[in-house]
């Protein structure tokens, strides 16, 4: 009777605490300025409090953050179960899918976060992207363009602006092309690499990236090291060979 007793007593005594570490270890995730480092604080919450929504869902970040999109897909899965209302969990799990390719399973979760919130601007954008690569053209310009009438940040329009000029590319529309790529480079200063870009240069170059700008933003810190050196050891570059003047330059 008296260990049953003890038994009671250490439990109602244990429980505060268990909340108490999971509060303090995500506290210590949000804190932290390390990736590694938030992740092992946001995984020690989920193992003391596995229902800990808030945890899956900063954890999942890291994860997009360092390109691990299985286990960001198996973190916003649990999202979704523990808040089933959670619009930016289906967004994120549409953005994995998309990155993996499985373009189908990144349409249905956007969908359903547009379903969510549809005065949301990036689950369109990311929808549009998807659809642009699943070759649904007509489908990938709506919902650009309605991303871009809802508006939001300036790289989200960007990326939209970046979508539909591509899509009317391949539509054969290539004044709306050159214009959207414009819009893109003007919205958001991660498209500034491709500003004396024809777009068809736009478009190969970004070829595959399936809306990624993790790829741009590599191509420009290539760019500004090769600029780096060109300014501390004085290289000089080949200029261009002149063109025929009656050749479209």
């Amino acid at each position: 009777m008296k260990k049953l007793l003890v038994a009671i007593i250490l439990y109602f005594i244990a429980v505060p605490a268990w909340g108490y570490n999971a509060a303090y270890f995500y506290k210590l995730g949000l804190n932290s300025t390390l990736s590694n480092m938030k992740i092992n604080y946001f995984t020690k919450a989920i193992e003391l409090d596995p229902v800990l929504s808030g945890a899956y869902e900063q954890r999942g970040l890291m994860y997009y953050f360092q390109e691990h999109y299985n286990k960001m897909i198996h973190d916003f899965l649990e999202v979704t179960k523990l808040s089933p209302d959670n619009a930016n969990a289906y967004t994120m799990l549409g953005v994995a899918y998309l990155n993996k390719k499985d373009y189908g399973s990144a349409v249905a979760n956007l969908t359903q976060a547009i379903r969510l919130k549809p005065e949301l601007a990036k689950p369109y954008g990311y929808r549009a992207e998807a659809y642009r690569l699943k070759g649904k053209l007509e489908l990938a310009v709506q919902d650009a363009t309605r991303a871009i009438e809802i508006g939001g940040n300036r790289r989200t329009i960007g990326k939209a602006y970046s979508t539909r000029s591509k899509a009317y590319k391949e539509l054969g529309e290539n004044e709306r092309a050159e214009a959207d790529l414009h819009k893109a480079i003007n919205m958001d200063p991660v498209y500034d690499i491709y500003r004396s870009f024809t777009t068809t240069e736009f478009l190969a170059d970004s070829a595959g990236r399936s809306g990624n700008v993790k790829g741009i933003g590599l191509m420009g810190a290539v760019g500004m090291i090769a600029i780096f050196f060109v300014a501390i050891f004085k290289l000089t570059l080949t200029p261009p060979r002149k063109r025929n003047k009656n050749k479209h330059s």
